[in-house]
Order: structure tokens, then C-alpha cells, then sequence
């Protein structure tokens, strides 16, 4: 083996400098940003690492998105929109001011803080009550002469759009050689999206539709959280209160199941409302059913064990049926596959 010889103290200050220059002399925002800039890919990825005040801005929605995350009562939804939002974020390529907007908007979205609501060039939301439905529109570039970007989704079926407006005074129309025709609106601190075009014909999936009203990301997040009371399920506060405590995490779960319903018959004879509900393409792993009765309740609810396979978890705060459950809930499950097996969980 080749003998290793001391190196001077000169020496070692000579490499010392060396060492120093070489890591200043490497990118600032490969450090900053959230992501690995070695493995920087899209032509916005590498914009973020090239510049160090979107680097900056990256950095600070990291922790941002972090204590959002932690504090959210819906995940998933939260989620959904950020992962919408990365899609807005990438359409922008190299264009590092698009790239900041992006940001700026996101960063103010988690916050609830508003951006300027007289702008159209930024990303708005649909203004929707139910988590399994929503949308995001986003408008770039400078007035008169703007490109958006739409999207939706009803459930697990999407749709998505973009191209270039013009706008008049406070209204912008869009028109393809496909027959999609869609007029946007500038409301106060909305924008009002109109349809004109049959099903389907802007690349809707089925079921949904690009029409409604979109709000800025911060007053959507300005509004309260979604509970079984907003989405019709229960009559009042204390029926969901008692849910709440009956179903615990699963409470969530119930929640994100709620996108198309059905009534249903109470084959028990108990004076039970009885509702069915399923997420749109994804009936058969996403689905609940719900009897409720001036503040008696019996759930069944589709939810996934460790081994990723189907199973029915069952909840009721009646003591006469913790052990049992209801014909009601059986036909259901039947209906969807009778061979799920069934959790009862007690209280």
C-alpha cells in the first residue's frame, strides 16, 4: 500500500480554500429547494433550482404544506388540491414569473390570507361544499389577452382544459373547433364559469362539468370544514357530535364517501332515515350507508385492512344492536358484493 504522507499546515489551508470556494461556488437553491436539484427533471424544476427566489419560495411552502398537513381535518382533500396545484405549477415550464405566482397563490391559499381580488391572473377554486367535488382555474399572462387552465373533478372522474382569451370589460369567452364554449365572468371576488357546450365536449369525464362559481384559493379556505350537517346527512349538531364520537377516524372517511346518494329502505321497521352514498368510479371500494334516528345511528362503511382488501366496518351507538347488524346494512353490503366480511366495532 502506497504510504500517506502529512500535508503541511500550508498545505492544508491551501485545500481548505479550495474546499470553500468550490461549495460557494455551487447553487444556492440546491439547498433550498424542497425537492433534490440533482434530480431536477421538468423545465420547472429546474427554473426553482436556477433561481434562488424561487428556491426561497419553494422552501417556505415546504414548511407551509408541513403545518397545514398537520392541522387539516381532511387529508385527502388537502392533498387533492395540492397535487392539482403542482400540475398549475409545472404548466408554468421555465417562465419563473408564472412559477412565483404559482407560489405566491399556494403560500396565501394555506395561510387565508387573499391576494388581490380584482386580479384575474391567479389560480381560483370551485367554490364547492362537498370534498369530492371541486375544481381549480387558473389565468396567466397579461390583460386584455390571457391563457387559462381549468380542471374539475366529480369523484374519481376528472376533466381538464386550457387555452387563450381575450377579455372584454369583465367577461372572457372561449370557443374550439370541438364545439366547447365556456364564458367566464369577473364577479367582485369570484369568477362565474358558464358551460354552454353539451356533456362531455370540453374533456370532461362523465359527470363532471367545468360550470359554477370559483373563489380565490383564501376564501376557500376561509370557509368551515365540511361535517355531515353541511352535506344534508344529519339534522343537527348533536347527531353529528355523536358520530363523531362513534366512528372517531373513520369520521373522515365517512366523509369522503359522500359524493352521489341514494335513499334506501328501512328493511328493520326502526323509523330510520336511510341514506346510500358512493364516489363517483368508485363504487365499489368507496362507498357508506347511513340510518339515522333522532340521534340513534348505525353505519356501515367500506374501508381497506392491511392487506388491501374491501371489508365492511360496522357502527351503531344503540346498545340493542352492537352485536348484530341491521337486514338494512346486509342488503347493501349484498348489493356490492356479498361476500365482504364485516367488522363489528363496538363502542
Amino acid at each position: 500500500m502506497p504510504r500517506l504522507c502529512a500535508l503541511s499546515r500550508r498545505e492544508q489551508s491551501f485545500l481548505h480554500v479550495i474546499a470553500l470556494t468550490v461549495l460557494t461556488a455551487l447553487p444556492m437553491a440546491c439547498r433550498a429547494a424542497s425537492f433534490d436539484c440533482a434530480k431536477a427533471a421538468s423545465p420547472t424544476e429546474k427554473a426553482i433550482c436556477a433561481t434562488p427566489a424561487l428556491s426561497q419560495l419553494d422552501s417556505e411552502l415546504a414548511v407551509a404544506w408541513k403545518a397545514s398537513l398537520a392541522q387539516s381535518h381532511d387529508g385527502p382533500a388537502l392533498k387533492r388540491t395540492q397535487q392539482q396545484w403542482l400540475r398549475l405549477r409545472n404548466a408554468c415550464g421555465d417562465d419563473k414569473s408564472c412559477v412565483a405566482d404559482r407560489y405566491k397563490e399556494r403560500l396565501a391559499a394555506l395561510a387565508g390570507t387573499p391576494l388581490a381580488q380584482d386580479r384575474w391572473d391567479q389560480t381560483w377554486t370551485l367554490d364547492s361544499r362537498n370534498p369530492t367535488q371541486g375544481g381549480t382555474l387558473t389565468f396567466s399572462g397579461a390583460a386584455p389577452h390571457l391563457h387559462f387552465a381549468i380542471s374539475a373533478y366529480d369523484g374519481a372522474h376528472t376533466g381538464e382544459n386550457e387555452g387563450d382569451i381575450t377579455v372584454h370589460g369583465e367577461t372572457a369567452d372561449y370557443r374550439d373547433a370541438q364545439g366547447c364554449r365556456l364564458t367566464f365572468v369577473h364577479r367582485n371576488e369570484s369568477i362565474a364559469v358558464t358551460e354552454a357546450s353539451g356533456p362531455e365536449t370540453c374533456g370532461e369525464g362523465m359527470g363532471v362539468s367545468f360550470g359554477g362559481r370559483y373563489v380565490t384559493f383564501a376564501a376557500s379556505n376561509a370557509k368551515p370544514s365540511v361535517d355531515l350537517v353541511s352535506l344534508h346527512v344529519l339534522n343537527d349538531r348533536k347527531a353529528n357530535d355523536a358520530a363523531h364520537a362513534l366512528l372517531g377516524r373513520d369520521y373522515d372517511a365517512l366523509l369522503s364517501t359522500i359524493n352521489l346518494r341514494s335513499d334506501g329502505a328501512d328493511l328493520d321497521h326502526l323509523g330510520a332515515k336511510v341514506q346510500q352514498f358512493f364516489v363517483r368510479g368508485l363504487a365499489t371500494t368507496n362507498a357508506s350507508i347511513v340510518m339515522s334516528r333522532d340521534g340513534e345511528l348505525w353505519i356501515g362503511l367500506l374501508v381497506f385492512d392491511r392487506n388491501n382488501k374491501v371489508r365492511v366496518r360496522y357502527y351503531t351507538n344503540v346498545p340493542a344492536w352492537e352485536k348484530k347488524v341491521p337486514n338494512t346494512i346486509l342488503a347493501w353490503r349484498n348489493q356490492i358484493d356479498g361476500s365482504l366480511p364485516i367488522d363489528i366495532v363496538t363502542p
